[in-house]
């Protein structure tokens, strides 16, 4: 655990994942993405499913890999890595680190994150699993039944969250999980620009994951319209 949280750490790692059908989806943009990434000289990528895992595994093999596994199911707002099964498949595929929902939300077992993790840890205490929270209680929750890392990445996207939705990364989490936790924190979530990155850092971070600021044209592009639009500029 250690070797692959000191290739991440102080670092960059990218989130490859598609939006829609209308732009990046296929087998081959998440490939071409992650080479992209590679290129650049992250240190790591995060995508989604067992699918891509297992792709960018075989063309990358000594590339640290966190991988979730998006799985909606009818009655539950948990869709992020939602029970064991999906953990174990993710690792299985080739992933280092296996990210989940651990949110004050139950899954479609009606099981909470962090019963998910104890559960993952009895059967293999040598995963390395990655909380993705939102408040500062369910990052605590989530390290108390033994999770690794905890990742704001839900910060600001629960319904008891969404009216504190800052419009950058939620530094103050950020500040809070790495002073009363002994777990490595990464900030996941609208790190929009290199001075986001930097000072992230500042407030403690580990480890950053960028995505749409990287990987999604149609919103970069829509960012710049409604700038210019709110400005007036754009007529």
């Amino acid at each position: 655990m250690k070797d692959i949280l000191n290739l991440i750490k102080h670092r960059l790692v990218v989130s490859c994942q598609g939006y829609d059908e209308k732009t990046f989806h296929t087998a081959e943009d998440m490939l071409m993405m992650a080479n992209a990434a590679v290129l650049g000289g992250c240190a790591g990528v995060r995508l989604n499913s067992p699918e891509y895992v297992a792709l960018i595994r075989k063309h990358f093999p000594n590339l640290p890999i966190i991988g979730i596994w998006k799985r909606e199911s009818e009655g539950s707002n948990v869709y992020i890595t939602p029970d064991v099964e999906s953990i174990f498949t993710l690792r299985d595929a080739g992933a280092d680190i296996i990210a989940l929902d651990a949110t004050n939300q139950k899954n479609h077992l009606g099981e909470y994150g962090w019963e998910t993790i104890k559960k993952a840890k009895e059967i293999d205490p040598s995963i390395v699993l990655m909380a993705d929270i939102s408040t500062f209680e369910e990052a605590k929750k989530a390290a108390d039944a033994g999770v690794d890392i905890v990742s704001t990445t839900m910060s600001g996207y629960t319904p008891y969250t969404e009216e504190d939705k800052t419009e950058g990364p939620d530094y103050a989490l950020i500040k809070n999980c790495k002073e009363k936790l002994s777990v490595f924190v990464i900030c996941e979530g609208r790190i929009w620009s290199r001075e986001d990155a930097v000072k992230c850092y500042d407030c403690g971070a580990d480890a950053i994951v960028v995505g749409t600021a990287i990987t999604n044209p149609k919103l970069i592009t829509k960012r710049y319209v409604d700038y210019l639009k709110e400005k007036n500029i754009w007529e």
